[in-house]
């Protein structure tokens, strides 16, 4: 583990030549050294992932050849094979099921067909497509803004944000459980970075005053929507708390795009707001939407500095039938709004019957519920039996997770009340042991 980490370390280093950390409550430089910290400890704790359970064969199967690890043999739904066994499926982040939607998927292959793997290229020459350029086209028009930008992937929306306004702020501020790629994001864009409390517009209030000098403008950087909790960041307060600065509001709102607001355009419609040039979104198109990708919405102006980056001129973008796939999902989700009407429905169920057994959880609408039991070996002993009963959920030590971690149920549109009743029935039978 020390291998890989220095490995990662020496090559964030010096492929982005960080030059900043916070120190003694300031934003202030740093050199490069074996002594600094450069990734959290959630990479201590991959090779943890899926280990510690047991997957005896089938009747008449042959065992699996995976060892401890989950590996999933059907698409994402509310039934999924895990290691030769359908489970009813409450992991991942596939909210309305469409990643085996027959129309997403006949529009990937009519697009393998006709364009290939991808163009081999990079967008800033010869590898635009009809393909991509349309995704971009159904991007700004659900989301109603000027343009949009597609590109390789949703953890890289800090990244873009953070260095095509690198020009407009002077020093960041992130929510200290922000997912890590807005911090990697805004560390590799090497401008000061500042952390505050976690949604807690008051102590951004005074980390503003303490480290912004007379005439400094500052970003604020943080989730629409945290992925652990599923908790909503407060963004009307954060507006009123960096108006008086002038400052600007980047979120990167990848698990909130699809489900939040009347349609579906996330957390800033959930709040009543309207997004512009000091409220700047960045999304995914991976989870609601059943595709591939990262994207950030706005004016023309905005997305014009985007593709003069070194990061769109110089990657390759998604495979063509990912996002022809994507094409096709973003066309359902906006066509069919009672989808979103029966995940919130599902989520309401999910939540209120949680909070029979006992648990805390909120009653917003976003489709993750997640919970703690007792101790890590507890959760992970829990999410062993509800598997063994055919109920699939996540354990997790991700970003904002206590330190014996969570386990989490992510909730969709397409699950049935019989599938919710097994969760629940199950879970149920399971504290009562």
């Amino acid at each position: 583990m020390a291998d890989r980490r220095e490995f990662l370390r020496q090559a964030a280093a010096g492929a982005f030549g960080l030059k900043f950390l916070r120190k003694g409550g300031k934003a202030a430089p740093i050199p490069v050294s074996p002594n600094v910290p450069l990734f959290p400890d959630y990479i201590e704790d991959i090779e943890g992932l899926g280990r510690g359970v047991s997957w005896p064969a089938e009747e008449g199967q042959a065992p699996p050849v995976y060892g401890d690890m989950f590996v999933m043999e059907s698409a994402p739904g509310p039934e999924t094979v895990i290691n030769g066994k359908s489970y009813v499926y409450f992991g991942g982040t596939g909210y309305f099921a469409l990643h085996d939607h027959p129309d997403v998927i006949a529009a990937g292959i009519e697009a393998f067909r006709i364009y290939g793997t991808h163009s081999a290229t990079t967008r800033a020459g010869f590898g635009n497509n009809p393909v991509l350029l349309e995704c971009e086209r159904k991007l700004a028009d659900y989301f109603g803004t000027e343009d949009a930008v597609h590109f390789v992937s949703g953890y890289f929306d800090g990244l873009i944000m953070a260095q095509a306004l690198s020009d407009k702020y002077d020093v960041a501020f992130i929510d200290e459980t922000a997912h890590f790629s807005v911090k990697d994001g805004i560390a590799a864009a090497r401008k000061p970075f500042v952390t505050f409390r976690h949604r807690d517009p008051e102590d951004l209030t005074r980390k503003l005053k303490a480290e912004l000098k007379p005439g400094q403008t500052p970003l604020l950087m943080t989730d629409g929507v945290f992925p652990t909790f599923g908790v909503i960041a407060p963004v009307p307060e954060y507006v009123k708390v960096m108006e008086p600065y002038g400052g600007i509001i980047a979120l990167d709102d990848s698990h909130a795009v699809g489900v939040l607001g009347k349609n579906g355009r996330g957390t800033i419609e959930y709040h009543g707001l309207q997004a512009g040039e000091r409220l700047v979104m960045a999304g995914t198109l991976s989870k609601a939407f059943g595709g591939h990708g990262g994207f950030v919405v706005g004016s023309k102006a905005l997305c014009a500095r985007i593709r003069a980056l070194g990061i769109y001129s110089g990657a390759t973008p998604s495979p063509t039938p990912a996002v022809a796939a994507s094409i096709k999902g973003i066309e359902i989700v906006k066509s069919h709004p009672e989808m979103r009407e029966r995940l919130w429905k599902n989520v309401a169920a999910v939540k209120g019957g949680l909070r029979k057994l006992g648990f805390e959880t909120d009653d917003t609408p976003m489709p993750i519920a997640t919970w703690t039991m007792g101790s890590a070996e507890d959760m992970k002993k829990a999410q062993r039996t509800l598997m063994e009963r055919g109920v699939a959920v996540a354990y997790l030590k991700y970003v904002g997770a206590p330190a014996g971690g969570v386990l989490r149920a992510s909730i969709f549109s397409e699950h049935t009340a019989g599938h919710i009743e097994k969760l629940l029935s199950e879970l149920s039978a399971l504290i009562k042991r």
